[in-house]
């Protein structure tokens, strides 16, 4: 009798623990909780690294790729997000398919200002800053979330996923399969960002530190015609 009833407890909780199990990340669940919460610089400094490689003849005409030299066929970006006290950087470094790093920058809001500094080249600009000039990672793509999520398993990576479609646009969160271990992010038809680094530990002193002395003042033409827009948009 005692073994009867103890086989049916344990098959009862055994059945109520694969039911919770079951319903234990609702579709956004998940993508919720990280940007709420692990991604809130608001709430705790946030260090994010993600790596993403590019494969050209995905991006260029047959013809113009095959014009390509063979370290151009393939370049990764990585990109290192760092979030504390209001203010964030984003510095992308990309190397060519040998390795070579062909660009080395990092961005941010400081002391008023809109900094760009070009490491590779050794020189900087800024401008004054304006409102919309710098965003948090997670409100980069929180807005992308007023839309209901898909969840499901992608069969080709294994990776579970929550995504969101807007008109023929996508982004697509992965987790690895029935956990909340983030592996990535994808936007619409661009390579997946692969994730590196997480955690709510930030180095102020070298995240944020303005161009060295040495650097040169040049004007950036994309960061201008940024601020530009913004302007017009006022």
């Amino acid at each position: 009798m005692k073994t009867s009833l103890r086989t049916l407890f344990l098959t009862f909780v055994f059945t109520m623990l694969c039911t919770a199990m079951a319903f234990a990340y609702n579709p956004g669940q998940r993508t919720i909780h990280l940007l709420g919460e692990t991604l809130n610089s608001d709430k705790h400094p946030v260090h994010l690294v993600v790596t993403q490689t590019i494969d050209m003849r995905e991006v260029l005409t047959a013809e113009a790729y095959a014009k390509l030299p063979t370290a151009q066929q393939k370049r990764t970006n990585r990109t290192e997000y760092n979030e504390a006290n209001g203010i964030n950087a984003e510095r992308i470094t990309t190397t060519d398919g040998d390795g070579k790093v062909i660009k080395d920058t990092v961005s941010f809001v400081k002391n008023g200002y809109w900094y760009t500094i070009d490491y590779l080249n050794k020189n900087y600009d800024r401008v004054p800053e304006l409102p919309g000039m710098s965003m948090p990672f997670a409100e980069t793509l929180i807005s992308c979330f007023n839309v209901r999520p898909q969840g499901g398993n992608d069969a080709v990576t294994g990776y579970d996923y929550d995504k969101m479609t807007k008109g023929t646009n996508s982004l697509n969160f992965y987790y690895a399969k029935d956990t909340a271990d983030w592996k990535g992010y994808e936007v619409s038809y661009l390579p997946i960002f692969k994730v590196l680094e997480v955690s709510n530990t930030v180095d102020e002193a070298t995240a944020f530190a303005l161009p060295p002395a040495d650097f040169k003042a040049v004007a950036n033409p994309s960061m201008r015609a940024y601020a530009n827009r913004l302007l017009e948009r006022q």
